[in-house]
């Protein structure tokens, strides 16, 4: 956000409970509230300077302000609830994109420092973006199905779901968008986040199971573990939505 900066030497100069009362201000007109930028800025200091304690302080701070500035981004921009039907996980997962690009990315930092609510919103577009393709190639691979028979087949439930038939006129179009949606949040809703994380990455992006559970930190076993799960909750969904 751009706001007047304040001192910048001043503030670095306060000890932790003056700090502390400075970074509790979260009017933007009160001439004692440090801005995003500034604490950004001091953040990358005590990192540099391995000053574990302001780290921690600075990384408290700035994920509250992460927190907030993504709920809101998520409701503007349709995230919640077109693409994620929960905000409190919409905002988690915007916030924590965000702050890997901030940490992992030196130009997104130094533009950080200087515009740190247009960096946000870039990096915030950047990743409605990637779930906008992430639910496309959703929809296509589960339209590009064929049906089987097989009883061990995993995706003969969402294959049957009627919500992702190809729509033949508008008033279909806009029925199946909706359908769709009432799909993917009670998948959401009925699986947790790690069954949810293992069956997309399944069989979704068809990722092998030694890559998800080198992505997930966990043993091959784990995985298939979740992914049994999942379907037994899928197929138990499954139901919800036969005609």
């Amino acid at each position: 956000m751009d706001t007047q900066e304040t001192d910048y030497e001043a503030v670095e100069a306060l000890d932790v409970r003056a700090m502390l009362a400075r970074l509790a201000r979260t009017d933007w007109n009160d001439p004692l509230f440090i801005p995003d930028e500034q604490v950004f800025r001091m953040f990358g200091r005590a990192r540099s300077a391995n000053d574990k304690d302001r780290v921690g302080m600075l990384s408290r701070v700035l994920s509250r302000r992460l927190l907030s500035l993504a709920k809101g981004f998520a409701v503007r921009s349709g995230i919640y609830p077109g693409i994620i039907g929960n905000l409190d996980q919409a905002s988690e997962e915007l916030s924590q994109y965000v702050w890997d690009c901030l940490v992992k990315r030196p130009g997104d930092a130094s533009h950080a420092e200087k515009r740190f609510g247009q960096l946000f919103k870039r990096r915030a577009t950047d990743f409605q973006r990637r779930l906008l393709a992430k639910k496309r190639k959703l929809q296509v691979s589960m339209d590009a199905m064929d049906v089987s028979e097989e009883d061990d087949d995993p995706d003969r439930t969402i294959r049957r779901v009627s919500a992702l038939r190809q729509p033949e006129t508008p008033a279909d179009a806009l029925a199946t968008k909706q359908e769709h949606a009432q799909v993917v949040a009670r998948l959401q809703a009925v699986l947790t986040k790690q069954e949810f994380f293992v069956y997309t990455m399944l069989f979704v992006d068809e990722m092998p199971v030694k890559d998800i559970a080198r992505a997930l930190n966990v043993t091959p076993r784990t995985i298939n573990t979740y992914k049994n799960a999942a379907l037994d909750k899928v197929e138990e969904m499954r139901k919800e939505f036969m005609p």
